[in-house]
């Protein structure tokens, strides 16, 4: 009996490390290569740098729309010690990312980011308003392009963020 309860540790501890092992390694390959899936959760508070090396702020959110499509990247910046932060909805496809430092690259100015446009949770419901930031930013806004509008998607439908619908006072929603 106590030879079958040996045996039985034994093989779940070599069944375990049979599958932690490869994954390890996995993931260290798999960072090595472009277009590693990432868990959205897993960059939230990863720095944003611009191309010159200056400091811009810190992913603090994600907005998905109702397609599935990251549609903007929320960087909280300003403030000191995160007290008094500004949230600024980027549209994603205005970053690039840096494995090697680990870090979000924006083609901006500290200057231009502190006159982006903020936002509140029912501005993220507005196709203008999402337009006119991406305009802001340089980008053109996917869902004004080619398949997407032949097919008559509007991904701003029901965008999913972090924010609940404690965010709005009385509790009001859009």
């Amino acid at each position: 009996m106590k030879m079958a309860k040996i045996a039985t540790l034994m093989f779940a501890l070599v069944f375990a490390f049979g599958f932690l092992v490869p994954n390890a390694f996995a993931d260290d390959q798999a960072a090595m290569t472009m277009g590693k899936p990432s868990a959205l959760s897993s960059m939230v508070g990863t720095s944003v740098l611009n191309p010159k090396g200056d400091y811009l702020g810190r992913v603090s959110d994600f907005v998905i729309d109702s397609q599935g499509h990251v549609t903007f990247a929320v960087v909280s910046h300003g403030g000191f010690l995160r007290i008094r932060e500004k949230d600024v909805a980027v549209p994603y496809g205005s970053f690039s990312y840096d494995r090697q430092k680990g870090h979000f690259v924006l083609d901006v100015t500290p200057d231009k980011l502190n006159m982006a446009p903020t936002f509140v949770k029912r501005d993220l419901y507005h196709e203008k308003w999402a337009e006119d930031v991406y305009r802001y930013f340089g980008q053109a806004p996917y869902w004004t392009e080619g398949d997407l509008v032949e097919k008559g998607i509007k991904p701003m439908e029901e965008p999913l963020t972090g924010f609940d619908d404690s965010f709005y006072p009385y509790g009001q929603t859009p």
